[in-house]
């Protein structure tokens, strides 16, 4: 459904459930199939096709360079990393901190009724997260350390590898689950943990904690080659497997970014024993490895989506898969656009916003068809991609879906789980067609 955080909402939305099941409105449209689409709207042939200008390209790199700094100047969780300063203030890295905490509502006192491996959250446990968190042994002026992902990572939003969940046997939807880092991803280091485990970082979109494991430490110059590289490869794929000189396969996502050598060889970070060690490997590239950003064309943002059709939904990048806001960042990232991590922000990030507050449907339809493909639409917990109207005039989307919700026979909720085409106008949890909750219209223009 969701990844706009404020985990605190679980219990609304629980009692929206329970009420609905009671006061559900009459004459709603019954729903009793799942919403996604199977035919041949469920391929980009079909949307491509129909797009005669949908090649040429609408941003030039430099124009996606002003789009990067605009997107930045409106979302404080966007950073350059290659201009950070060298040293950060104990009040920054204290507020920082407490910012992510408060993401998962993990910022009161209150034990949250959440389980850990099966039983209940202790307050030893709630305790010791927060005591790990190490805010007193912040320093008064903070050197920032450098850091590369040398493999598939979780940032958490508490130094706590141990999930936590809203029910004893969920494996899926772990609330201290911020983001997936991709191998070869820069990190600011502001802070160790108290147990030395986890470190607190800076990346290009998100704070939080990072196990040591999962990155190693460099100097300003070699992390520059990483932060900002002279020449790049780009993953064109949903995900891409690539061995590193030990056989060990390093897994990416979409839009991952990889330094190239001058001859052209893959830069690969290897974390040897905390310390970064890189290794030169040829690169292949073919339509899963790209050199440079893919053009920024419609075509491409309907041709990126697609690639996803079918995977498993993953919240916060569980499951070695994406959820709603990653699936569309990923898209927009093989172009070299940096979104926003959360559903709630991207689109309304964007160059071009429409705010659909005051709306009713038909005007809420009316300025979607005058959108074109690559359009988000979001609201508070979720975000989909335009693809165009269909043959009947429909409004066709791409999303990373974790559940729908069925009226016919009484009110339930069915998890889904995976990426899919549908309409724009499946009913949501309100038994309402779901343009009617969208807020904002995002685009390039």
């Amino acid at each position: 459904m969701k990844y706009g955080h404020k985990i605190a909402n679980r219990g609304i939305l629980l009692l929206l459930t329970l009420l609905l099941a009671f006061f559900l409105p009459m004459g709603i449209k019954a729903a009793s199939a799942s919403p996604e689409i199977t035919d041949e709207r469920a391929t980009a042939d079909y949307w491509t096709q129909r797009n005669s200008a949908g090649d040429q390209v609408i941003l030039s790199k430099e124009q996606v360079k002003e789009v990067n700094a605009g997107l930045r100047s409106r979302n404080d969780t966007l950073a350059d990393l290659a201009v950070l300063p060298e040293t950060v203030s104990a009040d920054e890295v204290r507020q920082r901190i407490e910012n992510v905490q408060a993401l998962g509502d993990f910022d009161t006192a209150a034990v949250p009724d959440l389980y850990k491996n099966g039983s209940g959250l202790t307050s030893y446990s709630y305790s010791f997260a927060h005591k790990n968190c190490n805010l007193s042994a912040i320093p008064e002026t903070a050197n920032i350390r450098y850091g590369v992902v040398t493999r598939r990572a979780n940032l958490r939003l508490l130094p706590e590898a141990t999930g936590w969940f809203e029910s004893a046997g969920d494996t899926h939807y772990d609330t201290l689950q911020a983001t997936a880092l991709d191998p070869a991803e820069p990190v600011a280091v502001l802070l160790d943990s108290y147990d030395k485990k986890f470190s607190f970082v800076r990346t290009r979109f998100y704070d939080g904690w990072l196990a040591k494991s999962d990155f190693a430490e460099t100097d300003r110059a070699e992390w520059d080659k990483f932060a900002s590289p002279a020449s790049f490869a780009v993953v064109t794929a949903n995900k891409k497997t690539i061995a590193n000189a030990d056989g060990e396969g390093l897994l990416f996502q979409m839009g991952a970014k990889i330094p190239l050598t001058a001859d052209k060889k893959l830069l690969l970070p290897v974390n040897d024993n905390g310390t970064l060690r890189t290794e030169q490997i040829k690169a292949a590239f073919d339509d899963t490895l790209h050199e440079d950003f893919l053009p920024c064309t419609e075509n491409n943002f309907v041709r990126q989506g697609f690639r996803f059709l079918g995977d498993v939904y993953g919240w916060g990048g569980l499951d070695d898969s994406v959820d709603c806001s990653s699936f569309v960042g990923d898209v927009y990232r093989s172009m070299g656009i940096e979104l926003p991590r959360d559903a709630d922000q991207q689109a309304k990030s964007m160059p071009r916003v429409v705010d659909l507050a005051g709306m009713n449907e038909d005007e809420r339809l009316t300025a979607l068809y005058a959108c074109r493909p690559g359009t988000l639409l979001a609201n508070n917990t979720h975000v989909m991609m335009y693809l165009g109207q269909d043959d009947a005039g429909t409004p066709i989307v791409l999303q990373s879906m974790s559940s729908w919700f069925s009226f016919s026979g009484g009110y339930a909720k069915h998890y889904l789980r995976k990426v899919i085409a549908s309409t724009a106008t499946f009913l949501n949890a309100s038994g309402t067609p779901y343009i009617n909750g969208v807020r904002y219209l995002g685009s390039l223009r």
